[in-house]
């Protein structure tokens, strides 16, 4: 009997056999809530069962069970404390309007409007993954991260927009209304995000490159490490990363060096002014064998006596190595400049540099 006194005594209006059942909720529910996170991941996967052909179950229990265990705690909390009333000495409004009462509840229903909108970006996570890696698919890593950005931008905007609507009693149709002159006015000053989006849409569509590309426009090179909504992240030879927005991508001429057979060569080669025209034609000649003789060169080359230039005889080399691989192309490159070298030096000419040659008259 005096156990059962103690319980019905009163803490803070309420009694303590109410207090212990709140603790008992919490704790039994902080528990088991790993558990029941679980249950429910590989439950909701059943709706993506089909569409991913009963694969990648584990990848989609590990994407959404951290969320269901956030949506767990917040109903433990919410049915721990539900067990407990306000005191009646303080005199708290109702949720209805502004008071302690209220800014809990609408704390309560912004963290469950942001823990469901995670779950749905998960699962967005999940349905991009699927879809560029599931057997006989088309879609390419690229598009489907497009459209997973894009999916994910229209869930935020939406669970937004319902959030205002739901906890704060707003008229969204209103709101809008009010925002028309003023979306015009953002619209106008986002010109180039938008010009930069629908550059995105392009690369994704058209696919003129894709990520681990080796592409080169007017004043760019080098490896196409991301493309974004707005902008498309490139290593250059040098290590340095750059950020170009994607308008500039698609409206400058773009060469994709990885698509491409062969990389070409072409320089031109300055002898002195006093070589003789029998030299230079052996000259040419000899180049053309070492290059006929290269295994990696296309038959397709130019050896040319090309122009008297201001302090040199220049003859213009043109070749293609048979790959797309830089450092090899540097590798051909170096063993035919040692050899042109070695067949300049052979027929007694000498490389031109610019030289000027004074007379004073006597």
């Amino acid at each position: 009997m005096q156990e059962l006194t103690l319980l019905e005594q009163e803490l803070f209006g309420n009694p303590l056999g109410e207090f212990l059942i709140c603790i008992g909720i919490l704790l039994f529910g902080l528990l088991l809530k790993r558990f029941g996170a679980v249950f429910l991941s590989r439950q909701s996967f059943r709706f993506f069962k089909q569409f991913s052909g009963n694969k990648f179950s584990e990848e989609f229990v590990a994407l959404i069970r951290k969320p269901f265990e956030q949506l767990l705690t917040l109903v433990i909390i919410y049915l721990a404390f539900d067990r407990l009333d306000f005191p009646e000495v303080w005199n708290l409004v109702g949720i209805e309007k502004i008071g302690i009462r209220w800014l809990l509840f609408t704390a309560w229903m912004i963290a469950l409007f942001v823990i469901g909108t995670r779950i749905l970006l998960r699962a967005t996570d999940f349905f991009a993954m699927v879809l560029s890696r599931r057997d006989g698919s088309t879609i390419s890593v690229e598009l489907a991260n497009f459209l997973k950005e894009l999916i994910k931008v229209i869930i935020v905007i939406t669970m937004i927009f319902a959030g205002l609507r739901f906890i704060f009693h707003v008229n969204i149709t209103a709101l809008v209304a009010s925002l028309g002159i003023g979306g015009l006015a953002v619209a106008l000053a986002a010109q180039d995000t938008l010009a930069n989006l629908l550059g995105s849409f392009i690369i994704y569509l058209d696919k003129p490159f894709k990520a681990g590309d080796l592409i080169e426009t007017n004043d760019i090179r080098g490896t196409v490490e991301h493309v974004g909504f707005r902008t498309t992240r490139i290593r250059t030879l040098e290590k340095s990363l750059l950020t170009v927005p994607n308008k500039k991508l698609i409206d400058n001429a773009l060469n994709n060096i990885t698509l491409s057979a062969a990389r070409r060569v072409r320089f031109s080669l300055g002898l002195t002014y006093n070589s003789k025209s029998t030299q230079i034609l052996s000259i040419i000649e000899d180049i053309k064998k070492e290059i006929e003789n290269h295994s990696l060169i296309s038959a397709d080359y130019t050896v040319r006596f090309d122009e008297f230039d201001k302090s040199s005889l220049n003859i213009l080399v043109i070749y293609f190595v048979m790959s797309n691989d830089y450092n090899l192309m540097v590798q051909v490159k170096e063993e035919l400049n040692i050899k042109m070298m070695n067949i300049v030096e052979k027929h007694g000419c000498d490389f031109a540099f610019p030289t000027q040659t004074v007379y004073v008259k006597q």
